[in-house]
């Protein structure tokens, strides 16, 4: 045995000649055991030489080794048709090249590779491509694009679409995707060509959004795409960084302008209707008025006929009731004191103190004062304003 294998055959005997000392612990590995154990294996792949070779049952089994690897590789290779279609997917089969059937969400099984495959294009999804301006300044960026008054702006827009029919979706073209953005692309540029620059940054984006969605879905059904365009959404316009702050300018000045529209718009609506009504309540009031003197003035002209008819009739009898009316409405109205005509004896008719009143006469046209006549000093007179004074000699009853 060699030197280096620790312990020997059980023999206690210390033959290392590097001086191992008897009692040292043992390796967890015995090298003869290997040793024994490789042989036996030797054996069984037919090696022949060496105790112990293998039986004629181990050599069976060993030529039987490469039919069962081939037969497990068969059953791998027929499992691996074995597919699942997801709940937003559609499968295509092809056999050589040629759709032979579509599969609906579930499990199915198809023929291994190379007699059939199958293509899961997920139809129930929404999907989405960001074209147009992408921020680089390259004078051949796909988003730089002119409008109808010459004007430059960067457009950056994005498609939503849907797949409606897989097999024209895979087959119709060998880049799906491209043919959508090449599409949206020359829907859009036609658009922005139609359009000033004013209208894409203010009011006509929506218009060109439903423009743009119909004229591309027209494109792809003309190249039988296979696809649904949801929408068509306008991202960004705006003018090239190298003029956007003029452009800032002018948008600025609009913004005002459409603010101070508007506050006038506002201010007009809270004062017309003020004026119209007041206009309307002056207009009614001169009605009013109008018809009022309109009313009285026939009335006086009524009663002045019937007095003239009255006085032509009987001159004197209408001219003493006109006398006798006018003095009733003056002395009505005034205090009166009734004297003798000596100016002796004096009566006194106290009356409430009443403010001097202007008389109108027949035509209310002019007032009529009553005459005063002086007292003498001995007769006591209140605060009030001067009264009427009538003598009685002269006065008429």
């Amino acid at each position: 045995m060699p030197w280096s294998d620790p312990g020997g055959n059980g023999n206690k005997n210390d033959n290392n000649p590097w001086g191992r000392r008897p009692n040292a612990q043992k390796p967890v590995f015995d090298i003869q055991k290997i040793t024994q154990e490789l042989k036996k294996l030797g054996g069984i792949f037919g090696s022949g030489g060496g105790r112990g070779g293998g039986s004629k049952m181990d050599r069976k089994w060993l030529q039987l080794l490469p039919f069962l690897a081939v037969a497990i590789l068969i059953l791998f290779w027929v499992a691996s048709g074995i597919y699942v279609v997801g709940p937003d997917e559609e499968g295509v089969v092809l056999r050589f090249g040629k759709e032979v059937g579509i599969s609906q969400p579930g499990l199915h099984y198809r023929l291994p590779f190379p007699f059939e495959r199958v293509y899961l294009p997920k139809v129930a999804q929404s999907h989405r491509l960001i074209l147009g301006y992408g921020g680089a300044a390259d004078s051949l960026n796909p988003g730089m694009m002119l409008t109808a008054d010459g004007s430059v702006v960067d457009v950056r827009f994005a498609v939503q679409y849907r797949i409606t029919n897989a097999s024209h979706y895979l087959f119709a073209t060998t880049n799906p995707d491209q043919l959508i953005s090449y599409g949206a692309e020359s829907a859009m540029r036609e658009l922005v060509g139609r359009s000033k620059i004013d209208d894409l940054l203010t009011s006509a984006r929506g218009a060109i959004e439903q423009q743009a969605q119909q004229i591309t879905q027209n494109l792809l059904d003309r190249y039988h795409a296979g696809v649904t365009v949801n929408s068509v959404q306008l991202l960004q316009v705006a003018p090239p960084k190298a003029v956007q702050p003029a452009f800032t300018e002018v948008t600025t000045a609009r913004e005002d302008m459409e603010r101070v529209r508007n506050e006038a718009q506002a201010y007009a609506s809270s004062v017309i209707p003020d004026a119209q009504g007041d206009a309307n309540a002056m207009v009614t009031n001169a009605e009013g008025y109008k018809q009022r003197v309109v009313d009285r003035a026939k009335g006086d002209s009524a009663r002045f006929t019937d007095i003239l008819q009255a006085y032509q009739k009987n001159p004197k009898v209408v001219s003493e009731r006109m006398y006798l009316h006018t003095m009733q409405d003056i002395l009505s109205h005034t205090q009166k004191v009734i004297i003798e005509s000596k100016g002796k004896p004096v009566i006194y008719l106290h009356m409430p103190v009443r403010a001097p009143m202007a008389v109108k006469g027949p035509t209310n046209s002019a007032a009529v004062t009553a005459p005063v006549v002086s007292i003498p000093s001995p007769v006591a007179l209140t605060s009030s304003p001067a009264p009427l004074r009538i003598p009685i000699s002269g006065a008429r009853s």
